[in-house]
């Protein structure tokens, strides 16, 4: 087996630093370019075509980790992709895993466990790699909700973004919306962006089209 490609894409040019040192200790690594934004990922990752990409799931310009994982993911089908978060509740796993990463990790994790997920990941037909130190009750979860094949596209909708959606769709602003449910407007807008990114919305329209679906405004409401 050849050496595994690997591109760096986080907003901190001290962690790629330090990634990319660790990374290139390793025999059979090769980091082959870096992006500081979700924005910059997708051209480099297009052209280069590395076999995994270390993702960050944050980045405060442009598009964020889990949307450019999904279009290189949908563009680059072999190409591997690995999350690096900060959270690691059971939702924010599920929503990254959706958006097609092959393994997440937590930035406090080990060099060991980077260098384990990478080869874990490029193996042909590997599971989803998760940290050995996540309990088995979560990871038996995340596994079970991602392999339920009946599952319905509301269940990825928490109640409250299920309360969010059915207020956009009925006509209310995020100040509107914000006031109804006691939560600040950057709380309204941070669960407006989860919900357009867990049922893959474009407009507003699809949001109401998605509410009106689903039984949670009548059909002929705004």
């Amino acid at each position: 087996m050849g050496e595994i490609t690997i591109l760096l894409v986080d907003d901190h040019v001290l962690v790629r630093q330090g990634i990319r040192a660790l990374l290139e200790e390793e025999p059979g690594l090769k980091v082959v370019g870096e992006a500081q934004t979700g924005d910059e990922a997708l051209p480099v990752a297009f052209k280069l075509q590395p076999q995994v990409v270390l993702m960050d799931v944050h980045m405060p310009k442009g598009i964020d980790g889990i949307t450019a994982t999904r279009r290189i993911r949908e563009a680059l089908p072999n190409t591997r992709v690995i999350m690096l978060t900060m959270l690691d509740d059971e939702a924010h796993i599920e929503r990254m895993l959706e958006a097609g990463a092959s393994g997440v990790l937590f930035k406090h994790d080990s060099s060991d466990e980077i260098i384990k997920a990478i080869h874990a990941t490029s193996t042909p037909g590997a599971p989803p790699y998760l940290p050995a130190r996540l309990p088995d009750p979560l990871r038996k979860r995340v596994f079970m909700h991602l392999n339920n094949p009946n599952k319905e596209t509301a269940q990825l909708l928490s109640p409250r973004e299920t309360e969010v959606l059915t207020l956009i769709a009925l006509g209310h602003t995020n100040k509107e919306i914000a006031d109804r449910l006691h939560i600040s407007i950057k709380t309204v807008e941070a669960h407006r962006a989860h919900i357009i990114e867990r049922i893959g919305a474009d407009s507003r329209a699809d949001l109401i089209q998605y509410a009106v679906n689903h039984d949670l405004i009548m059909r002929g409401m705004p």
